[in-house]
């Protein structure tokens, strides 16, 4: 690229959001998996229900959790990112917490000693890859 300048795009600063990471704590059991994603997923595509999710992500941590008895398992971590907007203040974001909760709890990992759920408010900064800028 000799005589050539890469032009680069420099982007405004990331756009900020408040969002709320809500993290659900449940022993991975191959007993309810299955039904818990198709939970989760309804929850996400179906748009006009009472309960919307944008997303959401599974993953597995090993623990040790004092309950009933001593718990030594491995956990699913079920993280959902709720945009926090004007229609949506944080007792709306709290109402939906409590209602998965419910829902988990009851349809689901019903036999289960105790469901965990985490609410964590953060910032979220939003940032366009180049390829997208370059195409826009």
């Amino acid at each position: 690229m000799s005589g050539s300048m890469l032009r680069i795009v420099e982007q405004p600063l990331g756009e900020h959001k408040q969002i709320d990471c809500v993290e659900i704590y449940l022993p991975k059991s191959i007993e309810f998996l299955s039904e818990l994603y198709q939970f989760l997923r309804e929850k996400v595509t179906n748009r006009l229900g009472g309960m919307v999710l944008d997303g959401f992500s599974i993953y597995e941590v090993d623990g040790v959790f004092h309950g009933e008895r001593l718990w030594e398992q491995r956990t699913l971590v079920i993280r959902l990112m709720l945009i926090r907007t004007s229609e949506r203040p944080a007792a709306f974001v709290q109402a939906i917490v409590h209602d998965l909760g419910k829902e988990i709890s009851a349809k689901i990992a019903s036999a289960e000693e105790e469901i965990w759920i985490c609410r964590y408010p953060q910032t979220l900064t939003v940032f366009t890859g180049l390829q997208r800028v370059l195409k826009g």
